[in-house]
């Protein structure tokens, strides 16, 4: 699976890093150890929201986790192309 890279520091606002740290908070999400994997990846830089939204089908569309999550995902997908520095 080929993952998108996007510079995290050049990118990522704070309200965006706060969002994804409360999605990890949650229940439903917490209990996913893949999806939690996947929202602390975002730190690094990885490009998983095309994964993340596949998982989020399984969460209640009209539920607060679910439209965070799609909201980060869009957000993400809007970052170019890059590599966060270490």
């Amino acid at each position: 699976m080929h993952t998108r890279k996007f510079n995290r520091h050049e990118n990522m606002k704070e309200v965006t890093r706060t969002v994804i740290l409360l999605l990890i908070r949650k229940s439903v999400i917490h209990e996913n150890e893949e999806l939690t994997n996947m929202l602390y990846g975002l730190f690094d830089g990885y490009d998983y929201t095309d994964a993340i939204m596949a998982i989020a089908k399984g969460i209640d569309n009209n539920s607060d986790e679910y439209r965070l999550l799609d909201a980060v995902c869009h957000e993400i997908k809007k970052y170019s192309e890059g590599v966060t520095a270490i």
